[in-house]
């Protein structure tokens, strides 16, 4: 009705101002007529699609109209699942200490940066919402050499694949996973929680004060050495530390589920028991747990580790297999606040028969971000007990004078041109006292000198994916 009334309407009009319009010539009239009625033609046309559009009815009420529809239930996403993953650090870095003689020595390299590169996969074969199979595995990547590998903590000689990690286990969501293979052990999470971290680092960089001190490679500074050249010729593959921050073969883990906010994990290291030399069975022996507490941006863990040592300590005759243990324990936490980022963790260790042999290292770690930029700053100290003294593994190695101690001190800048691209400068600083010859963490070989305080300096890039 509305579309006849409008088109009537429409022609009426016309015919008006046709009737109105002054006596003209037949011919110009029809011209005239002609031209009109192919206008009302296309207005009638388009009157025809504005009605049309008019009647189709909204999205909103589409779906209002449309039959309600029950969704279907959720399926659990079961099979196999995995990612690959990896980093490429390289630096460029200048570093200064002095050998035993006391000559300065500067050095240039190119090394591996900030952190280690590295290739890893990691999956899983989901069962059910509740139960899956899990692995691991990861390699170091040397891009000078073209190398990948390289040594963990119970097989220091050879190179290992998978020198970073290699596990498979099974996991529950309601009892937690075990898993068996190579790992770190618990304490290393405390340190990593308690360090620097960001969506584009993983935090626990070498050039972090806090990192640097805690290491074992500080740690065990100046412990003696295994005695090598013994009556049996045999020779311990546990080293001179406990290795909180290092791979253990012959490891097993269990972890907790979260419960609160709290969740724990227990590791376990056989050590060499599965080698030919018998006597050394017990060597490299260790276990280890931590508990760690997670809310927000708030960080807190302790974790406790026994590490043990067997070797022969006779020079000639008779064998004479002694033990001992290396204990290590850490408390750290970490709090974020807006773009400001704070960690600290303090450290103890102690071994048996060594003397009395000891060390304490704490230190803090800060950093600021600002969109894509980064300022990072740490500091750390540490401080021996025991390193002059004589123990059943032999003299310690200080300098036979007094107590050695050193204090780190660390500032960085990352740029995080993208998520997975970043551009990094650091400058680290170790002052040692008159009894201390502490090298910065890359490079503890640059500085035999005791007193001298090394410098490093470090330009590069990594990216991730």
């Amino acid at each position: 009705m509305q579309t006849t009334f409008r088109k009537t309407t429409l022609a009426a009009a016309i015919t008006g101002v046709l009737l109105a319009t002054p006596f003209v010539s037949p011919n110009a009239r029809a011209d005239e007529l002609s031209d009109m009625k192919a206008m009302l033609a296309q207005l009638q046309d388009r009157v025809a699609q504005m009605e049309a559009k008019a009647a189709q009815p909204t999205p909103a009420a589409a779906m209002a109209a449309a039959p309600a529809t029950v969704a279907a239930p959720m399926q659990p996403a079961t099979g196999f699942n995995w990612k690959l993953y990896g980093r490429g650090d390289i630096g460029y870095t200048v570093s200064r200490g002095k050998d035993a003689s006391g000559r300065q020595l500067t050095n240039h390299r190119l090394n591996q940066g900030e952190m280690a590169s590295r290739l890893g996969l990691t999956g899983a074969w989901v069962f059910s919402d509740e139960y899956k199979a899990i692995f691991g595995v990861e390699t170091g990547l040397n891009l000078f050499n073209g190398n990948a590998g390289g040594g963990t903590q119970n097989n220091t000689t050879s190179s290992v694949l998978f020198n970073r990690g290699s596990t498979v286990g099974f996991a529950s969501t309601t009892w937690g996973s075990i898993e068996g293979g190579t790992m770190y052990m618990a304490p290393f999470w405390v340190s990593l929680g308690a360090d620097l971290a960001s969506a584009h680092n993983y935090g626990a960089n070498d050039f972090s004060a806090l990192f640097s001190l805690t290491r074992p490679e500080s740690l065990g500074r100046y412990l003696k050495d295994p005695v090598t050249n013994n009556a049996s010729k045999t020779t311990s593959l546990a080293g001179n530390n406990s290795g909180t921050a290092l791979f253990y073969g012959n490891a097993l883990r269990y972890r907790s589920p979260t419960w609160n906010n709290i969740s724990a994990e227990v590791s376990y290291s056989a050590g060499q028991q599965a080698s030919s030399a018998t006597d050394l069975e017990n060597d490299g022996r260790s276990w280890a747990a931590n508990v760690l507490y997670k809310k927000g941006d708030l960080f807190l863990g302790y974790a406790h580790m026994d590490y043990q040592q067997s070797n022969d300590i006779s020079t000639g005759g008779t064998p004479n297999f002694l033990k001992r243990n290396q204990v290590t324990d850490i408390v750290g936490a970490r709090y974020k606040w807006n773009d400001f980022t704070l960690g600290g963790s303090y450290t103890s260790y102690r071994v048996s028969n060594a003397g009395g042999y000891a060390a304490d290292a704490f230190g803090v770690s800060g950093a600021y971000d600002l969109g894509k930029h980064r300022i990072e700053g740490s500091l750390a100290h540490i401080s021996y007990d025991g390193a002059n003294a004589k123990g059943a593994f032999g003299t310690n190695t200080g300098d036979g004078v007094g107590k050695p101690t050193s204090t780190a001190y660390s500032l960085g800048y990352l740029y995080n041109f993208q998520p997975t691209l970043s551009f990094y400068a650091y400058a680290t600083r170790i002052a040692n006292n008159s009894h201390a010859k502490l090298g910065v963490l890359q490079f503890r070989g640059d500085n035999n000198y005791f007193g001298y305080s090394p410098v490093e300096l470090t330009a590069g890039m990594f990216l991730v994916f």
